[in-house]
């Protein structure tokens, strides 16, 4: 419940004081500091911006934000698939048995991480009347990456659920609103982008190390989110400005002999633009989800190395590189978050791989959509061409659109983002961003993803539900309900 979630996780954390911070997510919790008393010093505006941070891969109710990224961007997309440890609840959402009980659909964690920024929004200005020698730019830095980060958590909200609730002032004492109605769907992405706006003026273009710049939002960042919002708004024209600005950063693709061990095994590097960061001992959450060890929870279907990658067992010789040993095996194990090299696995100890959340290859094939829309088909099939020749993409799966089929190089574009962007939470929320265009004209790509790989015996029920566009959001969770009486179900699921 986000009212017990704000009652019992945030505020014993929120309020945190670290005054010898040796790494940026290193954050000291300190029992019984109080309002009146925080808000000092800039080295409690740091440690509580590191709070924000540091839940993104907090547990809370048994679940990482990471983990949920993944759920809401791959499970109704149908390249994941159920594997023998795979919970009742992930089988329901596969299945399209969806329902408020789902505990997929809990946002809680979230909204946590949403009301730690909005803490250091309203607040952080408050140290400069008492710390001499906390710098303004400092502190406006700060409230940057706090509404920055917020604008994401909206962002991953407003796509999986559509309405709701939109909450931007701190929740910090019992006397606050603790039980918001929900907002538009409008509301909420111009609050993302009025947050972005903000964020892109007085953010930093970089942090103290490498490490930082890549696991704290910066100013490039901010970019790639907005060119990802302005996609979803069909603002071409912005998307690709945006976009471009990221272009313009200090970002390389790697090379390809060593795109899984920089991306996946080593992390934060020249390709990162924004990534969540693990280290030991704080373990991620996808040993479980995908290792051969534990019962994994879930597979890749078998039709992705097939017809994504274009594999071919008769031309060993056409592989893409982006697939086997990269990012899965042959058997549809998933292997970006659990590989330490072509033949070896993580331990349960070792599984402290970061999440991807944008990388340049992210963004450029983001400015190859925009251009698809803006009658420049030409530069549109280059960076995809780019994007294909960095991955060691199979001849197979070459498509010639003429510079003029904006529709045919949308398409193109969809499936080269399905393999370069393979299990990183994009899939689901790619094929509803390109089927809602123009008044839901593209519905045809969810059904025929559906067709091709949900389990037949609900086959019939899901291309009914998909064809009900208010079936392309999740329910309101129970709880949230329960706890809430201004909240009201989502209207697919009040049948």
């Amino acid at each position: 419940m986000l009212k017990k979630y704000i009652n019992t996780f945030l505020i014993a954390l929120l309020l945190i004081m670290s005054t010898s911070c040796d790494g940026w997510l290193d954050m000291r919790p300190i029992n019984g500091v109080v309002k009146q008393d925080y808000w000092k010093t800039k080295e409690q505006v740091r440690a509580s911006m590191f709070g924000a941070y540091a839940s993104l891969n907090g547990n809370f109710r048994g679940r990482q934000n990471t983990e949920m990224m993944f759920l809401w961007g791959e499970l109704r997309a149908y390249m994941v698939g159920l594997n023998q440890g795979a919970n009742f609840n992930d089988t329901q959402i596969i299945f399209g048995n969806i329902q408020p009980v789902n505990n997929i659909a809990d946002w809680a964690s979230f909204y946590g991480t949403i009301n730690l920024c909005n803490l250091v929004v309203d607040y952080a200005p408050l140290a400069l009347e008492t710390d001499q020698t906390f710098r303004e730019a400092d502190m406006k830095n700060y409230v940057a990456e706090a509404r920055a980060l917020r604008a994401l958590m909206y962002f991953y909200l407003v796509r999986t659920f559509g309405e709701v609730p939109l909450v931007i002032d701190a929740v910090d004492t019992d006397e606050d609103e603790l039980a918001p109605a929900k907002s538009s769907k409008e509301a909420v992405l111009a609050q993302i982008l009025e947050d972005l706006r903000l964020a892109e003026v007085d953010i930093y273009e970089g942090h103290e190390t490498p490490a930082a710049s890549k696991g704290r939002m910066t100013k490039y960042a901010v970019n790639a989110i907005q060119a990802d919002v302005h996609l979803w708004m069909e603002n071409y024209d912005l998307a690709l400005q945006a976009a471009d600005k990221v272009l313009a950063g200090p970002y390389g693709l790697v090379p390809q002999e060593n795109w899984a061990r920089a991306l996946f095994i080593e992390g934060n590097s020249v390709e990162s633009i924004f990534e969540i960061q693990y280290q030991t001992p704080q373990n991620n959450p996808f040993f479980q989800m995908f290792s051969m060890d534990q019962g994994r929870r879930f597979i890749a279907y078998p039709t992705v190395l097939e017809d994504i990658f274009g594999f071919d067992p008769d031309r060993v010789d056409d592989i893409d590189l982006r697939s086997i040993d990269a990012s899965l095996k042959p058997s549809g194990e998933i292997f970006k978050y659990t590989s330490l090299g072509p033949n070896t696995r993580r331990a349960a100890t070792e599984s402290f791989a970061n999440w991807i959340v944008y990388r340049l290859a992210d963004v450029m094939l983001m400015k190859a959509e925009a251009l698809s829309q803006l009658d420049r088909g030409a530069e549109a099939l280059e960076i995809v061409a780019l994007i294909r020749e960095r991955g060691g993409a199979s001849e197979s799966t070459l498509e010639n659109p003429a510079d003029t089929d904006s529709e045919g190089i949308l398409r193109y574009i969809l499936n080269e983002r399905a393999r370069e962007l393979a299990f990183e939470g994009k899939r689901w929320f790619d094929l509803l961003r390109i089927a809602k265009m123009n008044n839901y004209s593209n519905l045809d790509v969810l059904i025929s993803v559906a067709i091709e790989n949900a389990p037949v015996t609900n086959l019939n029920s899901i291309i009914n539900q998909l064809r009900d566009t208010r079936s392309h959001y999740l329910p309101i969770f129970n709880e949230e309900l329960n706890a809430n009486p201004n909240l009201v179900q989502n209207e697919y699921y009040l049948r």
